[in-house]
């Protein structure tokens, strides 16, 4: 009997561990299919979108759902203002010039030595009083010109933020009906996940050559639905208007900059992993992040380790000098554990200093990882700390090797 409730347990084990994993293929496969779709729907059925990499944008995080990115070439900015400043008064020449021809004028008098009578005076008078008159009208007729094409810019201001405004609800519209009509096909999404639309900003690319968004602030557009919601609708427990109703899109026009405790531990970490402190993989493109509301921060490292010169190699963090291809990539493979550990250490370690992050928050870090062909060693590295964990560290309820424990890893495709 026992023999058969330990099978039984066994089998509820398995089933279950089975029941929530998630097939990578898979998912990747389902995220570029929906990346497409999306686009297709906001640029109105347009072959051409980005030239980079979509599927680097798109991502699944365990616990929380997707993110799609919403495409850059439609109109979504709201950069323009229709409001534009006040032009600055037109300078007034017309004088200037009256008096640097009247200066020359009577420059050429004294040089030639003339007396000029009353009659010629009077004459000179005239014609300077008719040159004063044309140049002032020239002026009057310069700064009319002036407003007018300042008049014109402000009316094409105002009709591009109407375009704008109009094209941002029709592609909301399409993001909402993409939702609603695809959003099922992400198979293996719980009943709790969320797909988020987002609007990255300028030149955000995910895991590599991201350095400035930090520096941008930029108006951004973000759709979200339950997945819960989009079954329901699906399987006509609700209709489309009750279903629309309870997607959340948010404008928001400038970023929200990172908790100041947050800032630092993203300085500390940058400058740990800077190519003359780091004891094994270093820091590219500095450490840009994401901050997503109800999930928290992604930050994104772009590690690399070796700058090659010719044929040979230089590893900076080992000062070793021209390696070979072959001594050069054993040194790197030996390199990732040490990588992996001292990265997750450095977390929990300096991340005793972040106290504004709630409970239900995280900290995520997708790591891209130095190429090395043939060694074995994972092309990207995602770790995940919930805000409880830190919490319960800096509370005293975990110590520092139960909050190590508390980090998910996952790892990308063997290089």
């Amino acid at each position: 009997m026992k023999k058969y409730n330990l099978i039984i347990v066994l089998s509820l084990f398995i089933g279950s561990v089975f029941g929530q994993g998630i097939d990578q293929q898979k998912m990747e496969k389902d995220l570029k299919v929906a990346q497409t779709v999306l686009n297709s729907f906001v640029n109105e059925n347009s072959s051409k979108h980005w030239s980079s990499d979509r599927e680097k944008e798109t991502q699944y995080i365990e616990g929380y759902g997707v993110i799609l990115s919403l495409p850059k070439r439609n109109v979504f900015g709201f950069g323009f203002s229709a409001e534009m400043p006040p032009m600055p008064p037109m300078p007034d020449i017309s004088n200037a010039i009256a008096k640097s021809f009247e200066v020359i004028e009577d420059m050429q008098i004294d040089m030639a030595d003339e007396e000029v009578d009353a009659e010629m005076r009077a004459e000179m008078e005239q014609e300077r009083a008719e040159r004063r008159k044309e140049l002032a009208e020239r002026q009057a007729e310069l700064e009319n010109r002036a407003a007018i094409a300042m008049e014109r810019a402000q009316f094409k201001l105002q009709e591009m933020d109407s375009m704008r405004a109009q094209k941002n609800i029709d592609n909301t519209e399409n993001v909402i009906d993409f939702l609603l009509d695809y959003g099922h096909l992400i198979s293996q999404l719980d009943d709790s996940d969320k797909i988020l639309v987002m609007a990255k900003g300028h030149d955000v690319r995910f895991y590599q050559d991201a350095g400035i968004v930090e520096r941008i602030k930029t108006n951004r557009l973000s759709v979200e639905a339950n997945m819960r919601d989009i079954r329901a609708f699906q399987a006509g427990k609700i209709d489309r208007e009750e279903a629309k109703s309870r997607i959340v899109v948010t404008e928001k026009k400038e970023a929200k900059p990172l908790a100041k405790d947050l800032t630092l531990f993203q300085t500390i970490l940058k400058r740990l992993y800077a190519r003359d402190l780091s004891e094994t993989y270093y820091l590219h493109g500095g450490m840009p992040y994401e901050q997503i509301e109800g999930l928290g921060v992604i930050f994104y490292m772009n590690m690399v380790s070796s700058v090659q010169e010719s044929a040979r190699w230089n590893v900076p963090t080992q000062d070793k000098q021209n390696l070979s291809q072959e001594e050069r990539d054993n040194l790197i493979k030996s390199l990732y554990p040490k990588f992996e550990k001292e990265l997750k250490k450095n977390i929990i370690e300096y991340g005793k200093s972040v106290k504004s992050l709630s409970d239900a928050e995280q900290l995520i870090f997708k790591v891209s990882i130095t190429k090395c062909a043939k060694c074995e060693i994972p092309s990207s590295l995602e770790l995940q700390l919930k805000g409880k964990t830190l919490n319960e560290l800096n509370a005293g309820k975990l110590n520092t090797d139960q909050a190590l424990s508390e980090i998910k890893v996952s790892k990308g495709e063997l290089q």
